[in-house]
Formats: structure tokens, sequence, C-alpha cells
């Protein structure tokens, strides 16, 4: 009889090993997105380098496709997803001018899926005024909340936004 209750429990808890971990992903208690907007120096070229949670991000595109969906592949696919999920909630516009992200690379470290771009429509100035609309995971988590770095000059001063759902326009003037 304990042989039999000790086998029936080994079973269960193989079976519950192979099920679970494919419908359940850990949850960390941080929902939140970074940016880094910067300058480089040599190229004159804008890059944005997008960080998320993957788990959050992959579970928002799935709810919003109805499918599943695995997106720290490097696929054809996933490279139009993302970055069509990035320019319907990202909207950058720079003394004027929208500046429109265009996805080259994504990579995973960890727990975060990092989304790369060139800032395609950018011009270099002395100053720079900022109207930034960021509704990245916004709507899909209450205690969402984004962080937009910008880097210009290299210097190491950078001037940072935050968004939360009340808040998710913002513009500022930004100089050396």
């Amino acid at each position: 009889m304990r042989f039999e209750i000790k086998l029936r429990l080994n079973a269960f808890l193989i079976l519950a090993c192979l099920i679970l971990p494919g419908n359940f992903k850990a949850a960390h208690p941080l929902k939140m997105s970074v940016c880094d907007v910067k300058l480089n120096q040599e190229t004159k070229q804008l890059t944005l380098k997008y960080k998320f949670f993957w788990d959050d991000l992959e579970a928002y595109l799935e709810k919003q496709t109805g499918r599943a969906l695995n997106i720290t592949l490097a696929t054809a696919e996933n490279h139009q997803l993302l970055a069509t999920f990035i320019n319907q909630h990202f909207y950058l516009k720079m003394n004027g001018v929208q500046v429109i992200p265009r996805l080259y690379k994504t990579s995973v470290q960890d727990v975060v899926l990092i989304v790369e771009c060139l800032g395609d429509g950018f011009k270099p100035a002395a100053t720079y005024d900022v109207d930034l609309t960021n509704r990245l995971l916004l709507d899909a988590y209450s205690d969402q909340y984004n962080l937009v770095r910008f880097d210009f000059w290299g210097n190491g001063n950078l001037e940072t936004m935050r968004f939360e759902k009340s808040e998710h326009r913002l513009q500022r003037k930004i100089a050396e």
C-alpha cells in the first residue's frame, strides 16, 4: 500500500513537472519597460534600445493576436510583430519632426528582451523639443510604468521621462 502511494505520488510529480512549466510563467513584481535613446556621436544616428520583461510583452501580444508566441526567437514574424507593436505605442517627435523607430536587432538577456532600433527622420541639433507619447504596455498592466532616457551628448547626463497610465504623453526641452 505504501509503495503504491509513493509510486502514484512520483508519477503525479513527474506529470506536474512536464505540464506546468509550459502553462505558467514565473511572475515578477515589477512592471516596467526602459527605452534608451542615444545619439551616436560618430555616425550622428539616433538609436533607440527598448528593454522589456519578455514574459509581460509576450503575454500581451498573445492576447492581442489570439495565438501562442515565443518572442524570444529571432524570426521574421517576431521582428515584424515587435516593430508594429513599438510603432503603434511609441510616438516620438523631436523639433517638430517625427522620429520613426526602425527595428534592426533583438536579443535576450535573462528575463529581458532587448529591441534595438534606428531613429529614421532624426536630425541632430543643439537643443531638442521632445514630444513623446509612450503607451508601451500601459493598457496591459495597471502598475506598468515606462522610462525613457535620452543621451544626446554622451556626457553621462541623461534626461529621463517617466510614463504611467495617467501620463502617457510628455513634452520637454532638452539642452546640453
